[in-house]
């Protein structure tokens, strides 16, 4: 890398602050040629904050604060200027021209992020708890995030790592001098510890999926026949007039999706249309949307009106729900409703296992208590704290792979140049998981997904 990139590395738009980052051999130098200080940037002392003038040819653009980063005591492990200026875009995007002109290059996604990969600055799971970070909803996404940041994941599967290359070097020893009077490593033992580290390993990625609601968050739709009060259930879980109510069946005609926080979770609630017999082209695309919205979600919170009779519009809009993934309403109850409603309903839907919860989207009574219900069915109630077990995508991917191979390794009774080559399969796809022999295109994909000046 012996180019020097810049971008802007704050949100576009009117702040009281924006900050501009260089990095590479030409970034004090590029710095220096456009900062007005009394001591230039290039002369000791480093890490101190210069206040100046940014400048071209003699004309004003900003006066900024100036923090000089030597290499490798930096985020990228080079050179880094970041100059911190008024946060008009006007003025960001004059500066960021300027610093283009004289000699940087302009940032690609995640460069900056993507440098401090390749120098040893952070491993490949940290660079993604960066974008994690930057992207997190809730102060829990925050903390899984800053977790693995701080090297959790890599901590975690250091043990396994280590043991499994201490049996490859026991394995390798007994095939590289089978002739010479080297102690055999004993199937039984070997059996014995890929089992222990499978055993670890699967423990670790059902952890994950307890913690899957916390990383990625929850789709939550409500759904149910017209007129049953979703649309007035779903602003009043809101706090906010979102949604049109009227007292004439059918006034949703579309979804509407809306971003909220729960106890720390994040949660997409999805107001649907009443399910019912469509009329009108119009309304079989809305309830195309509605019974869509339904299937993918998360979780679905099925709401009738408990203070009228089960009708046959209800069974006919219900969707047995598999376990965890349902919640019976039972709104307007604040009107007369029967003592033994939730098990009218229940039985009348066929789904005796199903929660219930009693709420009433006019007063807001027992509101708590359906957002309690939807926060444990999505954690099982537990306080996620600082897991490392917060994988994405393509770190349950890569331990799914090693489980499998450790699987093949454990149950092989073939000779031991097939179990050597189970065990490296394992070891390889531990080791990608921070980056270690993974592929470009692998690396490139990450980085692709973060934001410009990161």
């Amino acid at each position: 890398m012996t180019d020097t990139i810049a971008a802007i590395a704050t949100p576009l738009g009117a702040g009281g602050l924006g900050v501009l980052r260089l990095s590479g051999p030409l970034a004090v130098s590029i710095a220096d040629g456009v900062f007005r200080t009394k001591t230039p940037l290039s002369q000791p002392p480093p890490r101190g904050a210069r206040l100046g003038e940014l400048h071209e040819d003699g004309v004003v653009l900003d006066q900024a604060l100036a923090l000089v980063f030597r290499a490798p005591r930096s985020y990228t492990g080079e050179d880094v200027v970041e100059f911190s200026c008024h946060g008009g875009p006007a003025v960001l995007r004059g500066i960021l021209d300027l610093l283009l002109r004289r000699g940087a290059r302009a940032a690609g996604p995640g460069e900056f992020t993507q440098r401090a990969f390749l120098n040893g600055k952070m491993d490949l799971s940290q660079a993604e708890a960066v974008a994690a970070l930057i992207g997190a909803r809730s102060a829990a996404q925050g903390r899984l995030a800053l977790n693995h940041l701080r090297g959790g994941l890599a901590r975690e599967t250091r043990p396994w790592r280590e043991k499994l290359l201490a049996l490859l070097a026991a394995l390798e020893a007994n095939l590289d001098f089978a002739e010479e009077e080297v102690p055999d490593l004993p199937r039984q033992r070997l059996r014995e510890t890929v089992a222990e580290i499978g055993a670890a390993l699967a423990a670790f990625l059902a952890a994950a999926r307890d913690t899957r609601a916390w990383r990625e968050g929850w789709r939550v739709a409500l759904a149910g026949r017209p007129n049953v009060g979703k649309s007035s259930l779903f602003n009043a879980l809101l706090k906010a007039d979102r949604a049109i109510v009227t007292p004439l069946p059918g006034t949703t005609r579309d979804t509407l999706d809306e971003a909220v926080v729960w106890d720390g979770l994040p949660v997409v609630l999805t107001d649907t249309a009443g399910l019912r017999r469509a009329e009108n082209p119009v309304e079989r695309a809305g309830l195309e949307r509605a019974r869509r919205a339904a299937e993918t979600a998360d979780a679905v919170l099925w709401v009738v009106d408990a203070a009228a009779e089960p009708a046959a519009e209800d069974r006919a809009a219900f969707r047995p729900p598999t376990e965890g993934t349902g919640i019976l309403v039972l709104n307007k109850c604040d009107r007369p409703v029967p003592e033994n409603a939730e098990s009218l309903w229940r039985a009348f839907l066929g789904a005796p296992a199903i929660p219930a919860v009693r709420v009433s989207a006019v007063t807001g009574a027992g509101l708590a208590d359906l957002r309690r219900a939807v926060t444990d069915g999505a954690t099982g109630g537990r306080d996620p704290h600082e897991s490392a077990a917060a994988l994405n995508a393509r770190q349950t991917q890569l331990l799914r792979d090693a489980e499998a191979a450790l699987g093949r390794a454990a149950a092989d009774p073939g000779p031991d140049e097939a179990v050597a080559l189970d065990l490296r399969e394992a070891l390889a796809r531990l080791n990608e998981i921070t980056g270690d022999g993974a592929p470009d295109e692998v690396i490139h994909a990450v980085f692709s997904n973060f934001c410009i000046g990161k």
